[in-house]
């Protein structure tokens, strides 16, 4: 909220904080440090009010409040806004909260009151349900209210607040249309127009002629963007930093060698932790000031869309030639400093990748495994399709990632000895012999050994010449005496292909990390610090057509915390930001959640239930599939549920599902399968 910050304190009212927002009083024991890291003093909202909390060196009155908005909004969902701030009279005019465009015409959106009292009767909830509103947006709703519950006499700057009587939506219609010409100029594409109108065949001639003005609108009829230079951006940040800051900038974090912490906190004379401190506040003020709409924070999204997952830094100088220009205070080049500062773009061995390299090697095992035959063969021409890379670049990418490619193929079921010679027979597509398949599973494994694995498979079969076949491929290699076969067919060169169908992915039933349990689908991820900022992330093809969205289109979903958006625009399905969600469990980088997919076009997340480490393995397999009562299942029912969960409705035989946990899930849950029915499935059917 633009001048919050130039408010004098006189202007502010001195009753504490608490007794303004009595939800406050709840923040006490270890909660006390959500607020305490908001300003000076242990009990700071008990104690003082508004006007001595902004005399304090380092406080800002808009850090305070969104901190605060941010909290309410995180944990009283619930709660009605009337009790955030029970003492604000009903009567005060919304044009007072100060709202900028997105969050007034979500205001409108709710309530045609043109008084407070309209939006104090409902909650965050509330909020949320109303189409196109982010958490964002809320946030700016709540601080407006809060701005409000702070002012000594709100009434007198009623005239301040009051811009005009554009409708809410048309301001922002033209903010929109504006940070989409930034972004057009940005990618280069200048006379690409800014937006496409469906209207009737027979409309009249006049709408027809607004329709062809509007769609002629490009990034050209905007002469005021400046898009701006990102090394001269970059050095007037440099220009601004104090001694000890440019220290720990130009010897630690962008030095091409960097002094450890213990040289920095010498050469600063601090301890350690105060050096470090320096440092990460050094880092934190220079990212701060290069958000999306600054010159570096534009470039570093435009590099993110090239790098899908990844991209080698040789391209992308070639396309970007600005990032290889030297910093001239820092002696280094531009993609260095973005590297170096930046948490959203990382340069590993010649590959720049966003978030970070282990990102896109997981985007890169997600595609795999959205293309994989049940053997785990990906042929490269399909993966070709689904990246930003050209061939060369991408066998190198799978060769830095250890993923084998034979014969064109990429190979993913390679823990295994077996899992991978059956993935070489596909690929190559010819009989072999085991010394052959050995060489080219290349694992240092002798030729006997991949004999006897495959002696132990039914998928492979030994023929009288001493050469390993796919016993899928039989009638395909004898197709004059039967039928061709469904799953492969022989090329004129005596090849053996699988049969190429359209590569929508993988059934839900045949996704990794994702089952149906009762009516409901559960897909269970592992937190990243990039989910956890706020960012989407890429899911399975299997995962978007659980829940209705096909290629080219979008679904939007329910829940208590607002909608959540799942596309299939590009690629692959993205899913929107859950970090609403991963706060409201606490979540941290690292911890399994499962996302949860109900048939009524609900979501939500929740914690996977946990067993004991000496559970019965199937016990530990109903919780590894994301079972909201493993051990609560009845024993007669265990089997059924994990039949079930892969779409196996009324199998019951150890190793037919088997079979499909190995094909279609994952070696977790295969491993706790075959702890529990190894013994058995040699003699059950």
């Amino acid at each position: 909220m633009s001048g919050v910050n130039a408010l004098d304190s006189a202007v502010l009212t001195d009753v504490h904080w608490v007794e303004l927002m009595p939800w406050l009083d709840g923040y006490v024991s270890h909660r006390a440090a959500l607020l305490e890291r908001l300003a000076p003093g242990t009990d700071w909202w008990l104690e003082d009010g508004p006007s001595e909390t902004v005399d304090e060196d380092e406080v800002t009155l808009d850090n305070v409040l969104a901190g605060l908005a941010e909290l309410f909004v995180a944990g009283h969902k619930d709660t009605p806004l009337a009790d955030a701030v029970p003492a604000l009279p009903q009567s005060l005019p919304i044009a007072l909260m100060g709202l900028e465009a997105r969050a007034a015409t979500a205001v409108k959106r709710l309530t045609s009151a043109s008084t407070v009292s309209g939006l104090l009767s409902h909650t965050v909830t509330d909020l949320f349900a109303v189409p196109g509103t982010s958490e964002q947006t809320v946030r700016d709703v709540v601080h407006g209210l809060l701005y409000c519950a702070v002012l000594r006499d709100p009434l007198a700057r009623l005239d301040e607040q009051i811009d005009g009587e554009t409708a809410p939506v048309v301001a922002q219609l033209l903010d929109d249309l504006t940070q989409l010409a930034v972004w057009r100029r940005v990618r280069g594409e200048v006379d690409r127009p800014l937006m496409s109108v469906e209207i009737d065949d027979d409309s009249p001639e006049a709408v027809q002629e607004v329709a062809a003005r509007l769609e002629s609108v490009t990034s050209r009829d905007f002469p005021d963007l400046g898009v701006g230079d990102a090394v001269d951006e970059i050095e007037n940040l440099i220009s601004q930093l104090d001694g000890r800051e440019s220290i720990a900038l130009h010897q630690r974090l962008l030095a091409a060698e960097p002094i450890s912490l213990g040289e920095l906190s010498a050469k600063l004379h601090l301890s350690k932790p105060a050096a470090g401190a320096i440092e990460s506040r050094t880092k934190a003020k220079i990212n701060a000031a290069c958000g999306y709409g600054t010159a570096v924070g534009n470039l570093l999204a435009s590099l993110r869309v090239e790098i899908q997952p990844v991209a080698s830094m040789s391209r992308l100088v070639a396309v970007h030639p600005e990032i290889d220009e030297p910093v001239p205070s820092l002696s280094v080049p531009l993609w260095l400093v973005l590297d170096r500062l930046d948490d959203y773009f990382e340069v590993t061995d010649g590959w720049a990748a966003a978030p970070d390299v282990d990102g896109a090697k997981m985007r890169t095992r997600s595609i795999l495994e959205d293309l994989e035959s049940p053997n785990g063969v990906v042929p490269l021409d399909d993966l070709e399709l689904l990246v930003t890379m050209p061939r060369s670049e991408l066998e190198a990418w799978l060769g830095w990632c250890a993923i084998p490619v034979v014969h064109g193929s990429a190979l993913t079921r390679t823990r295994t000895v077996v899992g991978a010679a059956v993935g070489v027979l596909e690929a190559v597509g010819q009989a072999r012999a085991a010394s052959d398949i050995a060489e080219l599973v290349d694992s240092g494994k002798p030729a006997q050994t991949v004999h006897r694995a495959l002696v132990g498979d039914d998928r492979a079969v030994l023929g009288s010449d001493g050469l390993w076949r796919l016993i899928a491929w039989a009638d395909a290699v004898l197709p004059a005496e039967v039928d061709p076969s469904e799953d492969f067919e022989a090329a004129d060169d005596g090849v053996v292909r699988r049969r190429r169908r359209e590569r929508n992915g993988k059934t839900p039933e045949q996704t990794r990390r994702l089952y149906r349990i009762g009516l409901a689908w559960r897909y269970r991820i592992v937190v990243t610090a990039d989910q956890l900022r706020g960012s989407g992330f890429a899911l399975p093809a299997g995962v978007a057509v659980a829940v209705g969205c096909e290629r080219g289109g979008t679904v939007e979903l329910r829940s208590r915390l607002g909608a959540q958006m799942v596309r299939w625009t590009g690629a692959q399905p993205t899913s929107g930001t859950i970090r609403r969600f991963l706060r409201d469990l606490d979540a941290q980088t690292g911890d399994e959640v499962l996302l949860e997919f109900s048939p009524d076009r609900s979501f939500t997340v929740v914690r996977p239930e946990t067993v004991p480490p000496d559970a019965d393995p199937l016990r530990r397999a109903l919780a590894a599939i994301g079972h909201p009562q493993p051990m609560n299942v009845a024993d007669r029912h265990v089997t059924r549920v994990l039949a079930d969960a892969i779409g196996l409705y009324g199998e019951s035989r150890p190793r037919r599902l088997l079979r499909e946990y190995e094909t279609g899930s994952e070696e977790q849950v295969v491993d706790l399968l075959k702890e529990a029915w190894v013994h058995r499935v040699t003699s059950d059917d």
